[in-house]
């Protein structure tokens, strides 16, 4: 099994949780394979002087998991001297949650009570909710040591059902934690005999999700895991997407067209709309959608006006970006049985995709870790790329961080090739920067270089001439880690 890394602010929220005087609910949710069940249980297993109560719903009828909760419930009743019997059931949730209410009073320590996949409960009985908000405003938050925790997997109806205004359970939770991926510095943790470049591969292939990045665990070699564990009919790396997109929406088709066109370099919405085979106004929908579940993202240039039309859209979630650019196209072969050959062909293939959105990214991210870690000296309030056309002329900034009350920037190029960068793509990125206003209006501009293999002696001696500050993928390894 993986071993557990990262997390360490979601496990400090939990202890302040619990740690708390007053009942509380705390809600945490996130997509599939995230690791909620997984940071649960690690968190309790610090625990084990601390009395819990962990229940897991499925996807049954209301009436096996009525059953199954009450049964538990019982089990975890200590003034009963077995078990219950097979066919025992309370007759309804308000009696079995004021059960459970009774047996955490007994103990006056503070007591988690885990509902995992409360989502399948609502889908199944929408109800459930206000039966739910009831038993808290009537029992349960009137209990001091009472710590519930209710997760979910399904985004949409967690939004629906609890966060939003007309939820029966709004208001009741004194917390929200959304799971997301685990962030890079976490693979570095897990993979640290692992070449840099094969972790940023790594990363790029898994988007930071548990469940996928232990498939790279069974195998030191990247392309053989992509062949035998992720690339294998049957695996969760195939299956995923549709049923991540299934659960989670209405007309799946559309919005995996959607997902397949961005995936591709289709950004702007003109091309995504021709490439969905969808009207240009009917598109708006369907990009919405995607953003509030976070699988894609708008970004703007730089110091653009908001909502301007230079806005593109990109995949934000980085294995279905992985899967839909590279994985979609091999279905055939990997279903007819050629692994080997599909995992050579994007293994070949991921270079220039790791350069462009990958590795881009990950220079982004040094930019907020260097400020926090005093590395830059000044703090930029908004980090991201640039992009325009200037006098029938196109330019593109990977890097840029700005803080416009100071009149500060910070500019950067990211290269994934093999060989060390050399001198002219320093003053290439110096020239092609006048055609940012802010640079060609005079604001102090500091310039950066990132590579994965190196500078030329030339380079060196120009960025120290130059005051350019060269940041190798090791050092950008270095900054994140902290």
């Amino acid at each position: 099994m993986l071993e557990f890394a990262g997390r360490q602010r979601e496990l400090q929220a939990l202890a302040n949780f619990l740690q708390s005087t007053n009942a509380g609910l705390l809600i945490l949710y996130g997509r599939r394979r995230i690791g909620k069940t997984r940071l649960l249980t690690h968190f309790l297993a610090q625990r084990p002087e601390t009395p819990a109560f962990y229940w897991v719903a499925t996807t049954h009828n209301e009436a096996y998991q009525l059953r199954d909760f009450s049964q538990a419930i019982l089990r975890h009743d200590p003034r009963l001297a077995g078990p219950p019997t097979a066919d025992f059931t309370f007759a309804g949730w308000e009696q079995a949650l004021h059960h459970l209410g009774d047996i955490v009073a007994l103990n006056p320590q503070p007591q988690p009570v885990v509902l995992d996949e409360f989502t399948y409960l609502l889908r199944n009985e929408p109800a459930i909710s206000s039966i739910f908000q009831k038993a808290w405003d009537q029992r349960l938050s009137q209990i001091p040591q009472l710590k519930l925790i209710l997760t979910g997997s399904l985004l949409g109806m967690m939004a629906r059902e609890v966060f939003s205004y007309q939820a029966p359970l709004y208001g009741r939770a004194i917390a929200h934690m959304r799971l997301r991926p685990l962030p890079y510095a976490a693979v570095q943790e897990m993979f640290p005999e692992r070449p840099a470049d094969e972790r940023v591969a790594i990363y790029g292939v898994t988007g930071g999700v548990p469940a996928y990045l232990e498939l790279f665990t069974r195998t030191p070699s990247f392309v053989t895991a992509l062949r035998d564990h992720c690339l294998l009919p049957g695996s969760m790396m195939l299956s995923d997407p549709a049923v991540i997109l299934y659960e989670q929406l209405s007309q799946p088709q559309t919005y995996e067209t959607v997902l397949s066109a961005i995936a591709s370099g289709f950004h702007q919405w003109s091309d995504i709309a021709k490439m969905a085979g969808l009207p240009e106004t009917a598109l708006g929908r369907y990009l919405n959608v995607l953003q509030e579940l976070e699988f894609i993202e708008r970004r703007e240039p730089v110091l653009s006006p908001l909502r301007s039309k230079s806005g593109r859209y990109f995949v934000r979630d980085h294995f279905l970006r992985f899967y839909y650019r590279f994985i979609v196209p091999q279905l055939g072969a990997i279903e007819r049985g050629y692994q080997a050959a599909a995992a050579s062909k994007i293994d070949a293939e991921l270079r220039p995709f790791l350069g462009e959105h990958v590795f881009e990214e990950l220079c982004r991210e040094w930019v907020w870790a260097a400020a926090l870690s005093g590395e830059l000296d000044f703090t930029p309030e908004i980090v991201g790329s640039y992009w325009r056309t200037y006098r029938g002329k196109g330019v593109q900034l990977d890097v840029v961080a700005a803080a416009p009350r100071q009149k500060r920037l910070l500019i950067g190029e990211a290269k994934w090739g093999r060989g060390p960068l050399e001198r002219h793509l320093l003053v290439d990125l110096q020239q092609r920067s006048q055609r940012m206003p802010q640079v060609a209006a005079g604001w102090q501009t500091q310039y950066v270089l990132f590579a994965r293999a190196g500078f030329s002696d030339a380079l060196q001696q120009e960025a120290q001439q130059s005051g350019a500050r060269l940041i190798s993928l090791a050092q950008l390894e270095q900054t994140l880690r902290r």
